[in-house]
């Protein structure tokens, strides 16, 4: 989950009932994530870390230690054998679904869910469910390896399960079990719908979450049956005042994902006064969405005074609210009672005692919505706001999704790329390269000349924010172009595909070969299958997309281990503290759960790596996420580590994971929930949760600062 501008682009499953329910209420720092200890298992954590950091390599030692061990060495070498995927892998796992003792058939079955949640491509086989159903077992870790990996034949079985008898903990796991369906875009049948339906009523909180969860994720068929939102509509309104905040935010966020916000508005007006800021930022996003209408938006601007004013009075979340707003209204701003609410907002930003960095953003964004509904507008003003609140690469770029949307002429657009293509600073020209290729229709001769020239110099830049940039400004050409000459355009992105080693990178460029069909590429995807996993993916698909598949990979390729110690890890209580412009947080590392992550962590942190570097993500409701040395979405140590995504719900409030772009392509960057995100779970290294400071945490915004960290063993 990089910063997807880096990140393209964040598992319900509750372990016991009481800790569900505390979860949900925000509590950090519950270990929620269950692994398997003994009294003194460091020798065996030490060794199967290190068998499963080689990948092929120790691929030989993990079967044998999950076929012939003793059970802690069988369930974590099943865990490691999830984790490093791969055919021999998955039938070990296959075969361990058969052994009488549940325990291990559980363990199988979750590490199955991690190896198709990290290999997509692997679920969903007729081999896989049929062997999981065979085995059913009806342990939330069982569950949630059905959700990942069967097909749509096993939501019968979840459905039944989740109408049964059993604890709160196994419901709750069928739940987002379904829920899981769509975000493999698969569609639920009508009754795993009306069965969740159900469960959205149900008495137990955590049943209640995992229901609406999976409601708002669900994989929408092109024609929605009307019958089934008005169904649906009644609940999810009824929800947006249930007793947890999680609750009532994801009932919002399934309404405006589910096109229904018009037919709630009464329902999320409401909403919009929620104490907690989180369901007020859904609440807007749903009404400012492109499924909402005028009245919707109006009710936003109107609630702007009231949410700056508890902003004022000292609530620093709330700035989420009113940011995400001022976002969602900028594209209405020709509309008065919006650009009323802005400039009024924009005028008391400027007055107020905020700190810096809150009015600066503030200040700006709201100016810069004005300016899209001006008739005449001024980028002036854009490029001057802020009061030295906000520092050029987070203000600058205002100025390329102006021109983006088309504001103002064309000559003040030219202009406005001309000063992001010519400032210092790598992630202000990234904007002005955005901005040059969204322009294309608009432009003339000279304009497309001149910006397939900045786009094929940036893909040779040694910057991975240019270069990455790059890729994503091509792809839009790409289109603009259609049938014409892009012959330039092809020869740098073939370029820099044979020589990039970066996993994300790479894997763009390697893509983006496939989806243009670009034949003299194909030496370039050839290469890429002896590379990182994310590479080799993405070069598998290009060769089938050029009409050169490639022959099946049969066995694991073998890897480096990472230049960290995990023996200086293994079996410690370690706790990180971040020292942020915001106050501390303290987060419980887990190396139980992610050694070879932790060990990195605590690796870089001794070395100085994280101070002063600014969180480049956050995404309100979502997560806050740094330790990019770029602070752009694209930067990383220098080395790759290991995937170490576990089974249980490690992803709910304050749960902290690593951030990567595939299987084996994580690094230093790091993120921190806001709220529960079941869909991270399995697929994203968890590495700890919060102790304390979540109110630190919440007020984080994009360009604050880790001014210091701090590693700590704990007696």
């Amino acid at each position: 989950m990089r910063d997807m501008s880096g990140c393209r682009i964040a598992t319900l499953i509750f372990i016991a009932t009481a800790i569900s329910i505390a979860c949900l209420a925000g509590c950090p720092g519950t270990p929620v994530v269950k692994q398997p200890q003994s009294v003194d298992d460091a020798p065996l954590r030490i060794r199967i870390a290190k068998a499963e950091a080689t990948r092929g390599a120790g691929e030989a030692e993990l079967v044998e230690l999950a076929v012939h061990g003793k059970k802690p060495e069988r369930v974590l070498a099943l865990r490691a054998l999830g984790r490093l995927g791969g055919a021999r892998a998955l039938d070990t796992l296959v075969d361990a679904l058969g052994v009488p003792d549940a325990e291990i058939r559980s363990a199988a079955a979750a590490a199955i869910g991690i190896a198709t949640s990290l290999d997509e491509a692997d679920a969903g086989t007729p081999r896989l469910t049929q062997a999981l159903l065979k085995a059913w077992t009806p342990s939330p870790a069982f569950i949630e390896g059905v959700g990942r990996a069967a097909d749509a034949s096993a939501q019968r079985m979840i459905a039944t399960c989740l109408q049964s008898e059993s604890e709160s903990a196994a419901r709750a796991a069928c739940a987002v079990a379904l829920g899981r369906y769509g975000r493999r875009k698969i569609e639920l049948s009508d009754a795993a719908r009306g069965v969740l339906v159900t469960a959205a009523r149900d008495r137990d909180a955590s049943v209640r979450y995992a229901a609406v969860w999976a409601i708002s994720r669900e994989q929408l068929p092109a024609n929605t049956d009307a019958a089934a939102q008005a169904a649906i509509l009644p609940v999810l309104a009824l929800l947006t005042t249930d007793e947890l905040p999680e609750v009532r935010a994801q009932a919002c966020a399934a309404l405006g994902r589910r096109k229904l916000a018009v037919a709630a508005r009464a329902a999320l007006e409401l909403a919009l006064r929620d104490r907690d800021w989180r369901v007020a930022v859904e609440a807007v996003r749903a009404l400012t969405g492109e499924s909402s209408d005028d009245a919707g938006r109006d009710a936003v601007a109107a609630i702007l005074g009231v949410r700056f004013t508890q902003l004022e009075r000292g609530e620093a979340p709330e700035a989420h609210v009113v940011i995400e707003a001022l976002k969602g209204l900028a594209a209405h701003t020709g509309r008065a009672p919006i650009a009323s609410a802005l400039s009024e907002i924009a005028r008391r930003t400027a007055a107020s005692k905020l700190p810096p960095l809150t009015r600066g953003w503030i200040e700006c964004l709201a100016i810069a919505g004005t300016v899209r509904g001006a008739s005449s507008p001024d980028y002036a003003i854009v490029e001057k706001c802020g009061h030295g609140g906000l520092p050029d690469q987070h203000r600058l770029p205002l100025l390329g999704e102006l021109v983006t949307a088309k504001v103002g002429t064309l000559e003040a657009r030219r202009a406005a790329i001309r000063t992001l293509l010519s400032h210092a600073d790598a992630r202000v020209r990234v904007a002005g390269i955005a901005a040059y290729a969204t322009a294309w229709k608009d432009g003339e001769d000279t304009d497309h000349r001149a910006a397939i020239a900045t786009v094929v110099a940036a893909l040779g830049s040694p910057d991975p924010i240019v270069a990455g940039s790059a890729v994503d400004a091509a792809t839009t050409i790409y289109e603009a172009i259609g049938t014409g000459d892009h012959a330039a355009l092809d020869a740098a992105v073939i370029a820099r595909a044979q020589i990039e080693t970066d996993p994300e990178l790479g894997a763009s460029l390697i893509e983006l070969i496939g989806k243009r069909t670009l034949g003299n590429g194909a030496p370039a995807c050839r290469a890429g299958l002896d590379r990182a996993p994310v590479l080799a993916h993405a070069a598998a698909k290009c060769l089938e997309a050029l009409g050169a598949p490639a022959a099946p990979r049969t066995a694991l390729a073998t890897a480096t281990a990472p230049p960290v110690d995990v023996a200086q890890v293994i079996g410690k209580r370690l706790r990180w503290h971040l020292l942020t412009t915001r106050g501390d947080v303290v987060i419980a590392l887990r190396p139980d759960a992610a050694p070879w992550a932790v060990a990195t962590i605590v690796t870089l942190t001794k070395r100085g790596f994280y101070d002063g570097l600014e969180l480049h993500r956050v995404v309100p409701d979502f997560v806050a996420q740094g330790g990019d040395p770029t602070q752009s979405g694209w930067g990383g140590p220098g080395f790759a580590i290991p995937a170490e995504a576990s089974q249980g719900a490690g992803f709910v409030a304050g749960g902290v994971g690593i951030a990567d772009a595939g299987r084996d392509s994580g690094g230093s960057q790091w993120f921190v929930m806001h709220s529960a995100a079941p869909h991270l779970d399995g697929r994203y290294t968890w590495i700890g949760s919060l102790e304390s400071g979540q109110k630190s945490l919440d007020s984080l915004l994009i360009g604050d600062q880790v001014t210091r960290a701090i590693v700590e063993v704990v007696p």
